[in-house]
């Protein structure tokens, strides 16, 4: 211990001489530890531990496929629920979980509250117990039972300010009272999206034997010893059995599970594994740098070494001594940046929406956590040995007789041990940085198109607003008077160009399937029905969003719930189904065959789709006053008042029932920000990795040149006074640079080819070999490295021979 602090005070006096060095290690270490630490801490919070619950290793979701009409991750009919709740030997638990929103009324005006209905039992299936009171019982959920609801701590807080005696209380939701029976943990949020309570979702007897509608959410949990193969297995012998017993509703259908973590946080791996990647990209180089470093300190104290040799130390306590020196610079490095890791945690919190960043499993728990600062810990001291083992070594491998002469050990740095490891290094540099603005420059060139894509619609000055009705009060035909009425109003407000509605907003990322069959073609089999996406429309929608009519004509007032049925598809569904065909006038039946057919009377344009990958599948919009839901989502277009619309909506809304709440109030930009805001994130990291990785490697470059040239100052003056112009040191110089920018970026380029294909499924109309984002990254390699290559270069022009040769 006592020579290790010998060390230790040795290395910081000698840092301490020449700190300008020093710093410059320290900030490339800092820089390339904080972005590792950043991107590790946030896939700790939201990939390897995104959820807090006990049983989340057992936890599964079940979904149903159908391969032939395209369904791989569908949702589960209720009849199917109780089958395998009765027929499971693998899994313990089957519970069910259903968004389901209520309108609460009390104090102040009526608000819309996020809840989610599950089965009595899904608390105790992920293992968790509540802060107050207690969760559902087993048989909760049965019709009949007294209404009871568990609150989110997040809602306690905010809503019922932490009440303790809140347990017990009465809640009026939808006109209903509702016992509070408990409060959860703070740190309990599932599943992710915001919900601020949940309601046993209770199974009527008709739906027991229902198989044919498949919109159930499904959660196992699989018994102890248990493999997922296992359960897949017998999910497809029941799968088989089901079809057997119910071929006119289950004909196709195969259930199967996948880890519940996994399917949360698909979404989040592939960015995180690309934006991991590239951090380690920065942190080697960073090493690189730091290796430079000591390589040219070690070049600088060669006769002190030397002398240490000769009188009697040993090799490894000297390289002891200098990996000390190396660990000095990694753990203030490393300290440094812990620092820098926070201010990119907050960096992220205000770059990622709210509304999107609710949907990110384990988001809000992202932090320097205890697990984070461990890992920076090891990394710190991984770097060290990483960035100062090789100089250590070649600092030591010196030939003592030589190197105590005066004037001894000249050799030519690029043939020398060092100077192929100097050389090796540049090129290592030059190969990441290419890889890494490769990347960057694709991922930019993509979001470009993204930016300039037709998203099939006209986002500009229009607002969004949700409302729902309460199933209770309002019947199909009150509800299409309250629509009606509602619109009008708002139509008839000051600066409102045009209002409609649709069940489900574009680029949401949700909306109902139906399957269907084209009346007077080829009937497609029992169970092999394809889907297509609905929405149900208000006449004026098309106008208010901005979406164009391709061909036919639009809904209008005459398309009402007595008028034959009628149907517009979009572009895709036009294309796919009905190739080479006119599509006006042709017929769709949904459902079965008892229901009437519906009409084709118009073709609109695609639309974006929520990944911003490309327009969504074939779809088809139906007409309100024939189909009328409970929840609808205005669009209002209301140039230069869009956004201070609301409180005038809100009135209008309260005129016709004070009840009511709006929610989701948000501008079409926004929404479309939100989903295009990861993808925005994503690119800015890499660009921001990008510029670090290509200034340190402008740095290194720029080191091992100025150190080559100083190393052969004596040859160049010797070359200078037998006659050699200034044109020709500078070609010398450059020699060697672009020989090593040439393999650098060569062999960049190749590794760029393989890894940016991690990237391929995030990018719009641009490939990951684009060549003219390859073109680019050469040429600004290129340059950057020519420049660094050009100062030293300029410097041995200017040496002076008699300076030079005065040196031996």
């Amino acid at each position: 211990m006592q020579t290790l602090l010998q060390d230790m005070r040795y290395g910081a006096r000698i840092f301490l001489k020449r700190p300008g060095g020093a710093l410059i290690a320290v900030l490339a270490i800092a820089l390339g530890i904080s972005v590792v630490t950043t991107m590790f801490s946030i896939a700790d919070a939201t990939i390897f531990r995104p959820f807090s619950f006990p049983n989340q290793d057992r936890l599964v979701m079940l979904f149903e496929r159908n391969p032939e009409v395209g369904i791989t991750r569908g949702t589960v009919s209720p009849g199917n629920v109780i089958a395998l709740r009765e027929q499971s030997q693998t899994l313990e638990e089957v519970v069910v979980l259903r968004n389901h929103d209520f309108i609460m009324a009390g104090d102040g005006p009526p608000e819309r509250i996020t809840s989610y209905g599950v089965s009595a039992e899904f608390f105790d299936a992920l293992g968790v117990q509540p802060e107050l009171g207690r969760t559902f019982r087993r048989g909760e959920d049965e019709e009949g039972k007294a209404q009871v609801v568990v609150l989110r701590h997040a809602f306690w807080q905010k809503r019922f300010g932490g009440d303790p005696l809140i347990v017990g209380k009465k809640l009026m939701f939808d006109d209903r009272p509702f016992e509070v029976i408990g409060v959860m943990p703070r740190d309990f949020v599932f599943p992710y999206g915001g919900g601020e309570m949940w309601a046993p979702f209770v199974f009527e007897p008709r739906m027991k034997q229902d198989h044919a509608s498949h919109y159930l959410r499904v959660i196992g949990l699989i018994k102890p010893g248990v493999a997922i193969a296992q359960v897949n297995d017998e999910l497809r012998r029941l799968s088989a059995r089901l079809q057997q017993q119910f071929p006119d509703q289950e004909t196709g259908h195969i259930a199967y599970v996948e880890r519940v973590e996994e399917y949360f946080t698909r979404g989040a791996r592939t960015a995180l594994q690309a934006m991991i990647g590239a951090a380690i990209f920065v942190l080697l180089i960073a090493c690189s740098n730091v290796a430079n470093l000591l390589l040219a300190r070690g070049a600088i104290r060669r006769k002190e070494i030397a002398v240490r040799l000769a009188m009697g130390a040993t090799r490894w306590r000297v390289m002891r001594q200098l990996l000390t020196e190396s660990m000095i610079l990694a753990i203030v490095g490393g300290a440094l940046g812990c620092l820098g890791a926070s201010w990119g945690f907050e960096a992220l919190i205000i770059a990622i929406p709210e509304g999107m960043a609710k949907y990110i499993p384990g988001f809000d728990r992202t932090d320097l956590s205890y697990t984070a600062l461990v890992f920076t810990a090891s990394v710190s001291v991984l770097t060290g040995v990483l960035s100062g083992l090789a100089p250590a070594w070649q600092a030591t491998k010196t030939n003592l007789n030589e190197t105590l002469k005066e004037g001894g050990d000249k050799g030519t740095p690029g043939r020398s041990g060092r100077g192929v490891f100097l050389n090796g290094l540049v090129v290592t540099q030059l190969a990441i940085a290419t890889i890494l603005v490769a990347g960057a420059g694709i991922f930019v060139r993509s979001f470009i198109e993204i930016l300039r894509a037709d998203l099939g619609f006209k986002p500009d000055q229009v607002v969004t607003m949700s409302l729902d009705l309460p199933r209770e009060k309002y019947s199909e035909g009150q509800r299409r008077i309250f629509f009606q009425q509602l619109l009008q109003r708002i139509e008839g407000m000051p600066g409102v160009s045009s209002a409609g509605a649709v069940s489900k907003l574009p680029m949401t990322g949700s909306y109902n399937f139906s399957t269907f069959q084209i009346v007077g073609q080829h009937v497609f089999e029992k169970g092999k029905e394809p889907p297509t996406g609905v929405r149900i429309v208000t006449p004026e929608y098309f106008a208010a969003i901005g979406t164009e009519l391709r061909k036919g004509r639009n809904f209008n007032a005459r398309d009402e719930e007595q008028a034959p049925r009628v149907v517009l598809v979009n572009e895709a569904f036009a294309s796919r189904y009905l190739p080479g065909k006119n599509a006006i006038g042709q017929q769709l039946r949904f459902g079965d065959a008892q229901t009437p057919p519906s009409q084709i009377v118009g073709v609109v344009a695609d639309v974006m789709n929520e990944d911003l990958d490309g327009f969504e599948d074939p779809g088809v919009y139906l007409p309100f006053a024939q189909v009328p839901p409970l929840s609808m989502t205005m669009v209002i277009r209301a140039p230069g008042i869009f956004t201070r619309i609301a409180p005038a909506v809100r009135n209008e809304l309260a005129a016709l029932d004070p009840r009511l709440p709006l929610s989701e109030i948000k501008a079409m930009e926004q929404v479309i920000y939100e989903r295009r805001s990861p993808k925005e994130l994503m690119m800015w990291t890499l660009v921001v990795f990008a510029a670090m990785a290509l200034l340190m490697a402008a740095v290194g470059t720029y080191a091992v040149m100025s150190y080559a040239v100083a190393q052969r100052t004596h040859e160049i003056g010797v070359r200078m006074a037998l006659g050699a112009l200034p044109a020709d040191i500078l070609k010398l110089v450059f020699q060697r640079g672009l020989s090593l920018l040439l393999f650098g970026v060569g062999l960049g380029l190749a590794g760029a080819f393989a890894v940016t294909r991690v990237i391929e499924g995030l990018l719009y109309k641009i490939t990951a070999t684009d060549p003219l984002s390859f073109i680019g990254v050469s040429l600004l390699l290129a340059l950057v490295a020519l420049l660094a290559c050009y100062l030293p270069a300029r410097r041995a022009m200017k040496v002076d021979p008699l300076v030079a040769l005065r040196r031996e």
